[in-house]
């Protein structure tokens, strides 16, 4: 009787916990994925701007999830090994170590030590909400696309991907503004793009034809999977 007991409390507790899960993919929670040892591979193709010109590099990041800490208010902070190399003839090197807060309504993740709202949920068409909210910068607003989206990356086919539009103010007076990032379920961001340019200025004339600062970065997924 004891034995049917434990396992019946056991079998409510699976049931329980795939509702939970159930719910939290019908928030869009799976767009981005967290768990011990997983991990995601990107093809980067960057260019940054100085007033003596620009300087082009090619490399791979790798991001992985190396431990987690439960926090207050139901949220889980995880943080991630961030590592490069040339290509896939050399060994990972540790770049960067960054954290992502998990939780029931908001994905925080602190980039260089700058806190941003990546996403809120539930994920709805044309959401907008406050990126800079939990840092000292001014608002900056970003918005969920208009609708889901099918992209292909180098010959894999994401159905549904969900758009972050951070800027699409394009080219303007004094340079010019484009980011997005595409996420997949059960996946993760797939691909980032970033076009943040500064022209030229001088006695109050802009040359746009002249590009003194900024960066191009473009984040393309190869690889993604979780290690044992």
């Amino acid at each position: 009787m004891r034995y049917c007991s434990v396992l019946l409390i056991s079998l409510c507790f699976m049931a329980c916990q795939s509702e939970i899960d159930q719910d939290t993919d019908r928030l869009g929670a799976n767009y981005f994925p967290m768990e011990m040892g997983q991990y995601r591979i990107y093809d980067v193709h960057e260019i940054n701007y100085y007033l003596i010109g620009p300087e082009e590099s090619n490399y791979q990041l790798k991001e992985e999830v190396v431990d987690s800490t439960l926090l207050s208010h139901n949220k889980i902070e995880y943080k991630l090994h961030r590592s490069v190399r040339a290509d896939d003839t050399q060994t990972w090197k540790l770049d960067s170590v960054w954290t992502t807060q998990v939780g029931s309504s908001t994905i925080v993740a602190n980039e260089n030590n700058v806190s941003y709202v990546k996403l809120v949920f539930p994920i709805e068409n044309n959401l907008v909400w406050d990126a800079n909210v939990y840092n000292t910068r001014g608002a900056e607003y970003y918005q969920y696309a208009a609708q889901k989206m099918d992209t292909t990356l180098f010959d894999t086919l994401y159905v549904d991907a969900v758009k972050v539009i951070q800027s699409d103010l394009g080219y303007y007076t004094v340079g010019r503004d484009d980011r997005y990032e595409l996420f997949a379920a059960d996946i993760g961001m797939i691909l980032k793009y970033s076009i943040v340019w500064e022209y030229f200025q001088e006695d109050g004339t802009v040359d746009a034809n002249k590009i003194v600062g900024g960066r191009d970065l473009v984040m393309t997924m190869i690889e993604y999977g979780k290690t044992e």
